[in-house]
């Protein structure tokens, strides 16, 4: 069995300042048919399912809702899942 091909470079960019230009830049750059998203997480984005969530939208894919899994609940004694 050949080889598998190497995987593409990833690059990841934190604007720590949220600096409008950078942040207009960084998304004139989105274009994920070559490759490249751009991944503007909401405001107050604290868990992996709220990144999770919008880089399903900078993906162009339709998120998830809770109401699609209604059997999802929280274990007992423990906080109800974020989202």
């Amino acid at each position: 069995m050949p080889p598998a091909p190497p995987l593409p470079s990833v690059t990841v960019v934190l604007d720590r300042h949220d600096d409008v230009l950078h942040t207009h830049t960084a998304l004139a750059a989105h274009h994920p048919p070559s490759g490249r998203i751009t991944l503007h997480p909401g405001p107050g984005t604290t868990s992996e399912t709220g990144l999770a969530h919008d880089l399903l939208v900078a993906l162009g894919k339709p998120p998830c809702s809770r109401a699609a899994f209604p059997a999802v609940v929280s274990p007992p004694g423990k906080p109800p899942l974020p989202g």
